[in-house]
């Protein structure tokens, strides 16, 4: 069975003001056209097919339009399930009329949710579905006292499913969320991920997927393997943030032979526009020269060289390459990048720290003493009573 995994199509998604939908268009043509000359079983779409949860009409008739072709036209049955930027409740809305037209939407948890199947010469295919949950959202679906973690949420959701499957069948589970090897993967999450979502804590170990033949993971936008070829993020379709400038897009084309029998294989698309960060003297980055220069029209990130200060650099830039969309120094781009790598650390040492950088966000002071003392006596309490 041929199955074509995606996720994190963001569509309606913005990077600095900048509407990506041309760009997203773009790259959705390039896949219709994929799917039309390969012609797999299924097409997956590991959540987060929306930017929001409040997708603008643009976003949708877009969406509208991909999917149509693919189930009326193409006759390709879409399996896609919510993710953390969806409007989940919306996502599965009239999911049973579409499911009749080959469109099977998961838009929110369920216990005991029955899995789609197909059928190949190798006999059933069973795909499993776990859509974005927290597990405050868990604990409230399942009516439980004590407070869950991430990973505990993970596994009791694994467990059922196991428990339900037919292991002389192929399963395929469709999820979205924070899965990791080990810690140490926690360092490879780029910026498009929502810092407060992951929670720098916040993951489920991917020993609890050992018992399914392939798992589809959407969330993290890098194309990756965690801890087994058979569990695997496809990544998303185009780059979302600096963050992601030198990583190589890519969905997985997912081949199931009999029982035990898995080939992966990469499917790239071309983007409309590249984003790249370049780096540079403004007036070598500026000279006759550059008006020449392959990938003008890429969004950029420029990292300028000079030593000293200079005026109105981006509106001398843009006339060189219009779609520059952050500009930087050299020696403070050095500085924030050692921040934020603290920052990070910090996160993971210290759930504090989390609420500390949250605060200051929401409200652009720093937390004042008695406030840290209160979250720090919640943290306590919370963490005796999970003990």
């Amino acid at each position: 069975m041929k199955i074509l995994h995606t996720s994190d199509w963001h569509i309606g998604r913005t990077l600095n003001e900048k509407s990506l939908l041309e760009d997203q268009e773009a790259v959705l043509t390039q896949l219709l056209a994929w799917l039309d000359r390969e012609r797999p079983d299924i097409l997956l779409v590991a959540g987060d097919i929306y930017d929001r949860s409040v997708p603008s009409k643009e976003a949708l008739g877009l969406v509208d339009t991909v999917l149509s072709e693919i189930i009326l036209n193409l006759k390709i049955p879409v399996l896609l399930i919510g993710g953390n930027h969806d409007g989940r409740e919306r996502l599965a809305m009239n999911g049973g009329i579409l499911e009749k037209q080959g469109l099977h939407i998961a838009g929110n948890y369920l216990p005991g949710q029955e899995p789609v199947i197909l059928n190949d010469e190798w006999g059933e295919v069973c795909f499993w579905t776990v859509p974005f949950i927290k597990p405050v959202e868990y604990r409230s679906l399942m009516k439980l006292e004590k407070t869950i973690s991430y990973d505990e949420m993970y596994r009791e959701i694994t467990d059922e499913i196991t428990e339900r499957m037919d292991m002389s069948r192929r399963n395929v589970l469709v999820s979205h969320g924070l899965i990791l090897g080990n810690m140490a993967d926690i360092q490879t999450i780029d910026d498009s991920v929502r810092p407060i979502e992951i929670g720098g804590i916040e993951y489920a170990c991917a020993e609890h997927f050992e018992a399914f033949d392939y798992v589809a993971l959407g969330h993290l936008h890098r194309p990756q393997k965690v801890l087994w070829d058979k569990v695997r993020y496809s990544g998303s379709l185009l780059k979302y943030s600096f963050s992601e400038w030198n990583q190589k897009k890519s969905v997985t084309l997912v081949e199931l032979g009999e029982k035990g029998a898995l080939a992966l294989e990469p499917v790239s698309f071309k983007p409309l526009r590249d984003l790249r960060v370049i780096h540079g003297e403004l007036e070598g980055l500026t000279a006759l020269e550059a008006y020449e220069a392959e990938g003008r029209e890429d969004y950029l990130k420029v990292i300028l060289e000079d030593q000293e200060r200079l005026v109105n650099p981006m509106d001398k830039l843009r006339r060189v390459y219009p779609n520059v969309l952050e500009m930087a120094y050299e020696k403070r781009e050095k500085t924030e990048a050692q921040k934020s790598s603290r920052r990070i650390k910090e996160r993971i040492q210290d759930p504090l720290k989390l609420f500390e950088d949250f605060y200051t966000f929401v409200n652009g002071e720093a937390m004042q003493a008695d406030e840290q003392a209160v979250i720090t006596e919640l943290l306590e309490t919370t963490m005796e009573e999970e003990k």
